[in-house]
């Protein structure tokens, strides 16, 4: 199926997706859709994949760097890559693997292209794209994403990976083992967080083929591969600056000119390396937050490529560089419509910026007009009218005079909100803003004019329904598709139709219609016969079928047909010009809607285009006679393509069955009338005689209402006293307003009752919430506090539920150790008296039992968990648990001696105190309550002492203020946890000014208690029990005779009645003074008493105030002791740790110096076969000189100089012509005369000239006059051989450097191994060391008592009274001055050593001297008798010499180095031996093998000679034999007379001479015979001849 389509442009580009394509081009892509870009001709040119032929789609691509070739992936599963060739665009080579999908592709610097897959393997590949042959795959099982290859600049590149989930670097490296091919893992390079944002761009390779990463601070660093490790090379300024703070920025690294650029957002660097260090040469200071990517060529030019695909240029201006746009791009398209009425081919289209037509053909702007923040569009069906809606709620309307000339003719402001759709049909518009709200516009042309014509007011549309469309038909009508589900997303669905027609009636009528199916798209076919019928075509949801309805003039919906598509999946979109064009993920089909292979309408299809990865639509449309498609694309790109024909690949569609004349029913019609936004014509009214009544009586009730609001005012004044801030506005209205005022009523009711049921609920709510905040709380801890002191003390928080999850994983763990009963056996169970006790036992049986043996003293086992006896906190305190136990020394064991600390001493001892706490809290409580019954008592003694001074006619005193104690509010956890009143300051302000506060006291009086005690005192005076205090308060009445005699006039009665009231006055006034000094003693006691109760609180919190000090102390000694054995604990495992990560590292390394020198060895057989190979092509060369000297230049030797002026003349070169061995062997292929069956590679246009010149000066023409045709053809191939020779040797050199540069690279890094080997052992040694040192000295922690402590030195500690704490210093003093001493002594005994061994030397020497002069004069006697020796006089003559040498071994220890030198060498010896006899064990089990195979070989042997032997003819054997007898006996014979004749030949010859001589001495006048009379003798007749 051909749907192939010539790309015409796109409107913008992907970013990201910039590529050489070769040293000259860049490319850029948009989907399946490539542009390239010549830089030096500005030339552009497109290349889309869409076909198998060409390929299915682009999921990755890459172009080469120095080779005019691009490759891509196809999107497709097992996806082949193609290569194609520039600017042919002609496929190069195909290439396939066993791949699901691809992630990254990479070409290298050579013949090599790098794959790597996706999920699940990751495979990287790597291809021979000039064979297509499949080197090798590996799978490397990390997840990756684009851009996480990279590879080096080498022949044989070393790869890299980066893994973004663990931040680490894989480098690979690629082995050959004879015809395989192989990748090998040599380094894993962590990274760290600090790149995590840069991850895409934040490594390549130096020209130095050294690897370069850049991190998120900017920081510059090498990759050391061999070490495994990051060299810091350069970091910007800014981070070494402590002013500025450090901000992680995404970073991208690209290598240029030896040097690298590296960019962010804000600004960019290029650094050289100069001297050794790296430095900034110039900057783009520029803000580069659209630039995504940098790319550099092979030409040294520098690009940039920014969001929207544009690519610019930097040029360099002194120290600074700037970005200059060299291939600008488009913009994102909003929108785009076809215009009618051009015989140009071009297309509106709608930025975010404004309206724009483009030509089709080549994509060029004609015409643009700005417009602001436009954001849809619509076009008239016929005429050259486009209308675009904005965010500012405007409508413009746009007319195109003519492709190149447009003008805004009108513009509206609508009364709407943002313009969210927009649909346009004649003279009508109908708007959706983003309200929801429909709104419609009229449009006139004569002149151009738009008028706001009236709103849609419905609210069902904007609530209850979700608008999928809407279209304006015919009439005009308003079809409106929703559904009535609200919570539909957008774009939706539709199951319902509504039609709105308004008319002059201003009625707007609407009709409701339930469509039989769902719909996802609707289109509407323009009017026909005689516009009365309008086609509406939609799409069903989720299925590849559409229907067609038609509705008439009476709104009559009836459904048509019902079409299946042959789509590959769901239709998700529709467009609808001349035919129907719908599409879905698997691609874009016509529908035509008149065929001559078809009876009905859209009965037969085609594809315009697949879709190989999915992609949304926006919208699509094919114009001006199928000739173009345009598309539009959920991410704003255009693309326009220019179609093939459409007449072959014809598919059927299929129709479904459908009733005959099926109108869909009518469920509802509404008729709601409109006003139209029009101006008003003023109208002039005539106001009648009842009118002006009315209007007088309205303003006499505005007066009555205006005395009512004054009346309002003054009382509110009067209340308040505030004459700002009072009503300034009244509502007329008085329906209206009481109506108001009932729903404000009751809506106050309704919130009175929440308010009251509030209140109801605070104690509830508020006890919740503490029971939510302290159920699980463990600081929330409260006070006891002292009274009138600054003594308190708090209590230990506690967990109401203590948590036993770790407890219980140690609750078995140790179980001796805290089990409830001791270790003895039952027997010895006794029951342990208390001290005093046991004391007591101890003397009575010392008095009553004489001495007799050791006493048997009663012990009591105390358990570190185990408490004896009452009190926890002395049981923790106890002298045995002051010291550390030294037993701890795992981490299993750290942790269950925490978790059983915390489980039975930590949290019980919090308990015991909290039960002190909780006492004194109580005590504290009765105090206040005695306090407060003290107070009520002085306060009585004080009434009764001022009522006493005012009988007594004193002086009264002012009552002192009485102290009462409260509890704070860090004392009582609800005051904790609540807000009090007073805390909160409100402010009333409908508060009157004066309050009568009199009724108020009287009532509080009424409810005093000492009211109601004396009303009940007078009210039933002579019932209660009469007291003396009581009775002294009264007054003993006066007689009546006083006040009406004088004192003369007293009778004798009347005296004796006025002495008895003196006496009773004077008694009573002795009483009440007497009671007065009853109450000043009662005062005083009352004063004590109160005073005794809270000293007495006081003192107890004082001493729980020491108390819980000390239970602090040993809380915290507890806490310190387990942390410091957590601590160590924690030390020691991180030493292991770091021991077991060094040995883990040690190991690596060894492993990486046994891989590097394997390869090291395979890489020196390579280098050896590329010698060998060298020597070869040297030989062949020279042999071809000699050939040319030796051979060729005879033939021609009229012409040998200016020939070999010919054969020595090449072609000029440049030093650049031929940079790899690469181009030299391809050009040297070409040269051969051998017919090559490989695909041609592409070449520089350079070499391409070499090439020509070398052919053209093998031409005729060129031949010199004196050489003729052969010869000149013989010489072009000698020369051709020559050159090509030349260029192979070329070639081989090539990669000798090659191999030997990687050499000494692979040298470097084995020596880089192996000095980081060395420091990690020697890290391990100190490491191990330390972990010695905390193992050894181990931090304890003591508890001492204060003064001057010794302990004695031996037996067991178990009293600290006598103990020194020393501090580990000093120890460690003391320990390095006996080292020092010890090692004085070993010194010295060493001396006395040497000076013993002297003494017995000397004493040996001695006695050496006495036995050879002994000697010596039994020789002189023996020499004297006997002849001496040359050797032995040599001895003699050399006799100092060989004392000399004597005496070297004297001298202490030379013995035992030469004795050890000799070891060594031995030891070197039997290594060389051992290695010899393992390579001597090598070859024989290579031998035995050989031997083996050579066994089966020969077995193989025997059986078909056997098998033979078993097949053969004996009669045909012995025919056989004896014919081969025969034969050699004729050859015997044979040979024998041709002996015979050879010997009497010469015997005939002598006779024949004789003859020959007698004959001419007898006739002696005949001459002698001719020559050719006789026949020659044979040569070896001759030879045979004997002398």
């Amino acid at each position: 199926m051909n749907i192939s389509s010539t790309i015409c442009w796109s409107s913008h580009f992907d970013a990201k997706t910039i590529c050489n394509v070769g040293p000259d081009v860049l490319c850029v892509r948009q989907g399946n859709l490539v542009k390239f870009i010549q830089m030096s001709t500005n030339s552009v040119s497109y290349f889309k994949a869409e076909t198998v032929a060409s390929g299915l789609y682009i999921s990755q691509f890459c172009g080469h760097n120095r080779f005019p070739l691009f490759a891509f992936a196809e999107a497709t599963l097992r996806p082949q890559i193609f290569i194609y060739k520039y600017p042919e665009l002609s496929k190069f080579n195909t290439l396939t693997s066993n791949n699901v999908i691809n992630v990254d592709m990479r070409f290298t610097e050579f013949d090599q292209l790098l794959l790597l897959s996706g999920h699940p393997r990751y495979t990287i590949c790597i291809f021979n794209y000039r064979n297509g042959n499949l080197l090798l795959e590996y799978d490397t099982r990390i997840t990756s994403r684009p851009f996480s290859l990279c590879s080096s600049l080498s022949s044989l590149p070393t790869v890299v990976q980066m893994d973004k989930q663990e931040m680490r670097l894989l480098c690979y490296e690629i082995g050959f083992v004879d015809k395989d091919a192989f990748l090998h893992l040599t380094s894993i390079v962590e990274l760290g967080k600090n790149y995590l944002k840069s991850v895409k761009h934040c490594m390549c390779f130096g020209d130095d083929n050294d690897l370069y990463v850049v991190s998120d601070f900017g920081e510059f660093s090498q990759i050391d591969i061999a070490t495994f490790s990051v060299k810091p090379k350069w970091s910007p300024s800014y981070i070494s600056d402590p002013g500025v703070s450090m901000i992680t920025r995404a970073h991208s690294v690209t290598s240029h000119r030896n040097g690298f650029l590296i960019a962010n957002y804000l600004t960019a660097f290029y650094i050289k390396k100069k001297a050794g260090n790296f430095v900034v040469e110039w900057t783009i200071d520029e803000d580069l937050g659209s630039v995504c990517m940098f790319r550099s060529n092979p030409n040294g030019e520098l690009y940039a490529q920014r969001e929207l695909g544009s690519i610019d240029v930097v040029q360099l201006e002194e120290n600074t560089g700037k970005l200059v746009e060299l291939v600008p791009t488009g913009k994102p398209v909003l929108a785009f419509r076809v215009l009618s009425g051009f015989k140009e081919e071009c297309v509106a289209v709608l930025f975010a910026d404004g309206i724009a037509m483009i030509e089709l053909a080549t994509g060029r702007t004609t015409c643009e007009i700005p417009l602001q923040v436009p954001c849809v569009m619509n076009a008239h069906r016929s005429n050259p009218y486009v209308i675009v809606g904005t965010l500012d709620g405007v409508l413009v309307l746009v007319h195109f005079e003519r492709s190149n000339v447009a003008h805004v003719v009108a513009e509206v402001q609508c009364e709407s909100a943002a313009v969210f759709a927009l649909d346009y049909h004649d003279t009508c518009v109908v708007l959706q803003d983003q309200a929801k709200r429909l709104h419609v516009v009229n449009v006139e042309y004569r002149p151009p004019k738009m008028t706001y014509f009236f709103a849609i007011k419905d609210d069902l549309l904007v609530k209850q329904v979700f608008v999928m469309d809407f279209l304006v038909v015919e009439g005009p009508r308003l079809l409106v598709f929703i559904t009535r589900d609200e919570d539909v997303k957008y774009p939706g669905y539709a199951d319902e139709m509504w039609i709105y027609n308004w008319g002059k009636d201003r009625r707007l009528h609407r009709r409701e219609f339930k469509l039989p199916k769902t719909y996802i798209a609707f289109q509407v076919q323009p009017p026909a016969g005689r516009w009365v019928l309008v086609e509406i075509v939609c799409v069903v949801r989720n299925s590849g079928v559409f229907d067609q309805y038609v509705l008439n003039e009476k709104n009559e919906l009836q459904l048509v047909c019902s079409i299946g598509t042959t789509h590959f999946g769901y239709i998700i979109g529709m467009g609808h010009t001349k035919h129907v064009m719908t599409w879905g993920i698997a691609g874009i089909m016509v529908h035509f809607r008149q065929h001559k292979r078809a009876k009905k309408p859209y009965m037969m299809s085609r594809y315009v285009a697949l879709f190989y990865k999915p992609e949304y639509l926006l919208r699509a449309r094919e114009c001006y006679n199928s000739k173009y498609i345009i598309l539009l694309s959920a991410n704003n790109v255009m693309r326009v393509c220019r179609l093939p024909s459409l007449a072959d690949n014809i598919r059927e569609n299929t129709e479904l069955p459908v009733e005959e004349n099926f109108f869909i029913e009518q469920i509802k019609y509404e008729v709601k009338p409109f006003v139209p936004s029009i101006a008003k014509l003023e109208v002039k009214e005539e106001y009648t005689n009842a009118d002006l009544f009315k209007h007088e009586k309205l303003k006499q009730m505005i007066k009555d209402f205006a005395a009512k609001v004054t009346a309002l005012i003054d009382y509110d004044i009067s209340v308040t006293g505030k004459t700002k801030g009072i009503y300034k506005k009244f509502c007329y209205h008085y329906k209206w307003l009481e109506a108001l005022t009932e729903q404000a009523h009751k809506l106050c009711e309704v919130e009175r009752a929440s308010l009251m049921e509030a209140i109801a609920d605070q104690s509830r709510i508020r006890d919740w919430i503490m029971r939510l905040v302290t159920r699980d709380a463990i600081n929330i801890n409260y006070k006891v506090r002292s009274i009138f002191a600054d003594a308190n003390f708090d209590s230990f928080s506690m967990q109401r539920k203590p948590k036993t999850e770790v407890f219980d994983k140690y609750r078995f763990y140790d179980l001796e150790d805290h089990i409830r009963m001791s270790t003895m056996s039952l027997d010895e169970i006794e029951e342990v008296p208390e001290e005093s006790e046991q004391h007591e036992l101890v003397e009575q049986d010392a008095e009553q039992q004489p001495q007799v043996g050791p006493k048997k003293s009663v012990l009591r086992e105390l358990k570190p968990y185990v408490v004896v006896g009452s009190s926890i906190y002395e049981h923790v305190m106890a002298p045995v648990f002051q010291l550390q136990n030294r037993a701890i020394v795992t981490t299993n064991q750290t942790f269950n001696a925490n978790c059983k600390y915390r489980f039975y001493l930590w949290e019980p001892l919090k308990q015991e105190f909290n039960k002190h706490f909780h006492e004194a809290q109580q005590m504290k409580q009765e105090t206040i309550d005695n306090v407060v019954g003290t107070n009520n008592v002085l306060n009585k003694i004080y009434d009764n002492m001022n009522i006493m001074l005012r009988l007594l006619h004193m002086e009264k005193f002012e009552p002192p203020a009485l102290t009462l104690p409260t509890l704070a509010k860090d004392e009582v956890i609800k005051c904790i946890m609540e807000v009090d009143d007073s805390e909160i300051k409100a402010i009333n302000r409908r508060r009157r000014k004066t309050i009568d506060t009199g009724g108020k006291r009287g009532r509080l009086l009424l409810w005093s208690v000492e009211f109601w005690a004396r009303a009940l005192i007078v009210m039933m005076d002579g019932v209660i029990e009469k007291l003396w205090e009581e009775e002294i308060k009264k007054d003993i009445p006066v007689p009546e005779f006083t006040l009406k005699k004088q004192p003369h006039e007293y009778s004798l009665e009347d005296q004796r009645v006025y002495r008895a009231y003196e006496e009773a006055v004077r008694q009573l006034e002795a009483d009440r003074r007497k009671y007065l000094g009853i109450l000043h003693e009662n005062e005083t006691k009352t004063l004590a008493l109160k005073m005794n109760h809270i000293l007495k609180l006081n003192k107890r919190v004082a001493e729980l105030m020491l108390l819980k000090l000390k239970y602090d102390f040993a809380l915290k000694q507890m806490r310190v002791r387990m942390l410091n054995l957590k601590s160590i604990n924690y030390d020691r495992d991180q030493l292991r740790k770091r021991v077991k990560s060094l040995r883990s590292d040690i190991d690596k390394l060894g492993e990486y110096i046994k891989r590097y020198g394997q390869l090291m060895e395979f890489w020196e057989r390579a280098a050896a076969e590329v010698r060998t190979r060298l020597d070869t092509q040297q030989t062949r060369d020279r042999a071809i000189e000699r050939f040319f000297r030796g051979n060729f230049l005879n033939t021609v030797p009229h012409a040998s100089h200016e020939m070999t002026k010919l054969f020595k003349k090449r072609p000029k070169l440049t030093n650049k012509l031929f940079p790899s061995s690469m181009m030299c062997l391809e050009v040297a292929h070409r040269l051969s005369p051998k017919v090559s069956t490989r695909n041609a590679f592409p070449l520089p246009k350079d070499v391409l000239d070499f090439l020509a010149n070398i052919a053209e000066g093998d031409l005729p023409k060129q031949c010199p006059p004196s050489v003729d045709a052969k010869a000149w053809d013989a010489f072009t191939k000698l020369r051709r051989q020559k050159i090509e020779s030349e260029l192979r040797l070329k070639g081989i050199g090539y990669q000798l450097s090659d191999s030997q540069n990687y050499l000494n690279s692979l040298s470097k890094d084995i020596n880089s191994l192996k000095e980081a080997k060395a420091l990690t052992q020697r890290e391990m040694e100190d490491t191990t060391q330390q972990y010695l040192e905390a193992i050894h000295n181990m931090t304890l922690q003591i508890t001492l008592t204060l003064g001057q402590v010794e302990v004695h030195v031996g037996g067991v500690v178990k009293s600290l009274q006598d103990s020194v704490l020393m501090h580990v210093d000093d120890i460690k003093a003391v320990n390095a001055m006996i080292k020092n001493a010890g090692n004085k002594k070993i010194k010295a005994m060493q001396r006395v050593a040497i000076f013993r061994r002297q003494v017995i030397f000397k004493e040996w020497e001695h006695k050496l001297y006495k036995a050879n002069i002994a000697y010596l004069k039994y020789m002189l006697d023996a020499i004297e008798k006997c002849k001496v020796s040359l050797e032995f006089l040599t001895i003699l003559r050399n006799w100092e010499k060989v004392k000399a040498e004597r005496q070297k071994f004297m001298t202490p220890g030379a013995i035992e180095r030469v004795v050890e030198q000799k070891i060594a060498a031995f030891r070197k010896h039997i290594e060389r031996v051992n290695i010899k006899i393992d390579t001597v064990k090598a070859n024989i089990l290579e031998t035995k093998r050989n031997n083996h195979a050579i066994n089966l070989k020969v077995e193989r042997l025997k059986v078909d000679v056997a098998f033979q032997h078993q097949q053969r003819d004996i009669m045909m054997e012995e025919r056989r034999d004896r014919e081969k007898q025969e034969r050699m006996q004729q050859i015997k014979t044979h040979s024998q007379l041709l002996t015979n004749v050879r010997k009497h030949y010469a015997h005939v010859l002598e006779l024949q001479t004789i003859l020959e001589l007698l004959r001419l001495r007898t006739y002696p006048t005949l001459g002698p015979p001719l020559p050719q009379c006789h026949p020659p003798v044979p040569e070896f007749i001759l030879h045979s001849t004997p002398k």
